[in-house]
């Protein structure tokens, strides 16, 4: 386990303001090695750092956000199974629902580019696979790109997730060197937030349709688990789940190898990732 110390105080400086001056960037977490980073940038090089610190680690690297994500199988292994053993993978989020038209990815990246992205699906940042080459290259990539950012005094947006709107920016102007992306559902990483955190909306409403005035965590605890059945922890007719084992699934019925960000289905799933952790993930393949 890595342990980051943070810097007394950031060097990145955020945007300019109306009145010609930079805002304050006094919320901002920054690494004491990466001053100029905020955090959600720096990773990159630090990713690298470790990278480099560890010359055995010569196999399939993955870069992923880790509170909001958890493994169902092997994904290296899941990887081979599907032929998707490419240099540098990215994940499509769902498409066409969510598209780069939506601000995250297109507000920064024509403010500093002039560029856009348009009707293309979003890849998520915070889920990447590769081999150790392309990776490294990935990273090389956008840290070369933050460089441009931090100078350009229109680049600098106050967005802690404006290393999406890079990564995408530098994916559709074929930056990416061998980069692949993989469609929604079909590879082994799995972005499920913008479909889980419209089901955790329609939950929301349904309980509200069954007299709950402010439905919220507490109250929506396993709303959809029925008679103790806490395997069919979300409705039957959305098809995400192994009837069997509550396990998310890609499109073919398979389970997913990793799924990235969970936490948008609220306590939806609360009893079901109490008993996985009971019995300590029995339906995990390595």
């Amino acid at each position: 386990m890595k342990i980051v110390e943070m810097a007394d105080n950031c060097t990145y400086e955020g945007s300019i303001g109306h009145d010609g001056e930079v805002l304050d960037t006094g919320d901002w977490h920054c690494p004491k090695d990466y001053p100029d980073y905020k955090i959600t940038w720096a990773r990159f090089p630090l990713y690298k750092d470790w990278l480099n610190g560890c010359p055995s680690c010569t196999d399939g690297v993955i870069l992923t956000d880790v509170r909001d994500a958890y493994f169902q199988r092997d994904p290296f292994a899941t990887a081979v199974q599907l032929q998707m053993q490419h240099p540098l993978m990215v994940f499509e989020e769902i498409y066409p629902e969510l598209d780069n038209t939506h601000w995250l990815t297109d507000l920064p990246v024509t403010s500093c580019k002039n560029f856009t992205v348009g009707n293309t699906p979003v890849l998520c940042s915070g889920t990447t696979m590769g081999n150790r080459g392309g990776i490294i290259g990935y990273i090389d990539t956008m840290v070369e790109e933050f460089g441009v950012w931090i100078k350009q005094a229109n680049c600098r947006i106050d967005l802690p997730g404006d290393d999406q709107s890079i990564h995408n920016y530098l994916y559709y102007a074929n930056r990416h060197e061998n980069a692949v992306a993989i469609p929604h559902r079909t590879g082994p990483l799995h972005v499920i937030g913008w479909q889980a955190n419209r089901i955790w909306e329609h939950a929301i409403e349904e309980a509200k349709e069954q007299g709950v005035k402010e439905p919220g965590v507490s109250e929506l605890d396993n709303f959809y688990v029925n008679d103790d059945k806490w395997q069919a922890w979300l409705p039957e007719k959305l098809s995400l789940l192994d009837p069997e084992t509550g396990l998310i699934v890609n499109k073919d019925g398979s389970p997913s190898a990793q799924v990235h960000q969970v936490d948008r289905f609220g306590s939806l799933n609360s009893k079901w990732l109490a008993h996985m952790n009971e019995k300590g993930w029995p339906y995990n393949k390595e």
